[in-house]
This record gives C-alpha cells, sequence and structure tokens, in this order.
C-alpha cells in the first residue's frame, strides 16, 4: 500500500510537472509551482526528486516511452508499412495537440539543448521508430524500390516538426494540412505493392487511440 501510494505520488508529480514546463518552460518554472500543481508537500516532491533537473529528465523520459509504445503498437497493424508511417505522423501530431506529457518532452529537449543521441531527445524517439517502419515499407514494397528509406523517414519527421513549429498548441486543423502533404507525396513514393489506394489523413482508429494512456 505504501509502495502504491509512493508511485502515485511520484506520478502526479511527473504530470504535474508536465504541465508547468509545457506552459512555463523550463527556466520559468519552480518545484514550488509543481508541488502546488500535484497537490503534495514540498517535502515528498524531494524524496521523489532531488532537483529540477532530475524532474525534468523524468518528464522527458516518461514522454520518450509514451511515444515508443504507441508507435511500436502502430507497427505491429496488417497493412501497408508506408500506411503505418502516414498513420504515425497523425499519432504524433495528435499527442502534440492534446498530451501535455508530449509538448513538455518537446519543449524540454529544445530548451535543455538534449543531445540527438540521448534517450531523452523525443524527436529522435520518432526519428528512429519512422526510420524503422519506413525500412518495413522497403522490404513489404509499399514503397518505391527508387526511393531511399531513410530520406522517406527523415520527410515524415520533417512534417510533423513543421506542425510543432507553426504553432505551441497543435491544433485540429493540422490533421488537414498534414494529409493534404501526404497527399502531394504518397503519389511518388508508394511501390507497387502498396495494395489499394493510401489512406493521407491516417488510418481508421488513428482518431480513437487514448493518447493519454500508454502503459
Amino acid at each position: 500500500m505504501r509502495q502504491e501510494r509512493a508511485e502515485r505520488t511520484r506520478s502526479a508529480l511527473v504530470m504535474a510537472a508536465a504541465g508547468q514546463f509545457d506552459r512555463q518552460g523550463y527556466e520559468r518554472t519552480t518545484l514550488a509551482d509543481v508541488s502546488r500543481r500535484a497537490e503534495v508537500s514540498k517535502g515528498a516532491l524531494s524524496f521523489h526528486f532531488a532537483n529540477k533537473a532530475e524532474l525534468a529528465d523524468t518528464v522527458q523520459s516518461f514522454g520518450c516511452a509514451k511515444a515508443s509504445v504507441w508507435l511500436a503498437r502502430l507497427r505491429e497493424r496488417e497493412q501497408p508499412a508506408l500506411q503505418t508511417l502516414v498513420d504515425m505522423t497523425h499519432l504524433v501530431v495528435r499527442q502534440l495537440r492534446e498530451d501535455e506529457l508530449t509538448r513538455a518532452g518537446v519543449r524540454l529537449t529544445n530548451e535543455r539543448e538534449t543531445p540527438c543521441e540521448s534517450p531523452l531527445h523525443l524527436p529522435a524517439v520518432w526519428q528512429a521508430a519512422f526510420r524503422r517502419v519506413a525500412s518495413d515499407a522497403a522490404a513489404d514494397g509499399s514503397l518505391s524500390p527508387g526511393r531511399s528509406s531513410r530520406t522517406v523517414a527523415a520527410l515524415a519527421l520533417s512534417l510533423v516538426m513543421h506542425e510543432q513549429i507553426r504553432s505551441r498548441k497543435v491544433g485540429d486543423e493540422a490533421h488537414g494540412r498534414l494529409a493534404d502533404m501526404w497527399s502531394l507525396l504518397l503519389p511518388s513514393l508508394a511501390g507497387p505493392h502498396a495494395c489499394g489506394p493510401l489512406r493521407p489523413g491516417g488510418g481508421d482508429q488513428i482518431g480513437v487511440l487514448p493518447v493519454s494512456g500508454w502503459r
């Protein structure tokens, strides 16, 4: 019981910190802000986290883990891998729109100048997932043989980051813009084994994935 309570307190602190980092950034956020938002005493906060840097590391780690889980689940779908890549970009944009943990992870990555090789670098997690599924697309023939899977993965990341930069809180119109861009790109990317027309707006289930849950 005591361990469960400690885990709930730790999770509450991480999510409260994510909200503060998302809104105020790393420098302006204080541990007092986080403890008030989580409704946890400063002593309890210091028991779990020695300082703000450790708390920020944990927020970034949680954000990366969440992204890894959901992107891996998408990769398991029985469909052309190029469609899965499109779906992944829509999922990331949806997480940017709806999820404080994701937005905080990106903001902390930028503000703390997290190295690309760090496991805490959220866009690098996206890029790694995009590269894996682009390689799948090359293998299953849904990607045209004349296209580089690494280049296509980099293109997917640039589409996502364009929406992230365009607006700190990505609006619903982001999916329409993303679909428009994929509509232009897919005819030149799709291979002979794409198994019918690909959906630039993402698969049918993207809109119902519970982005707030990930374990």
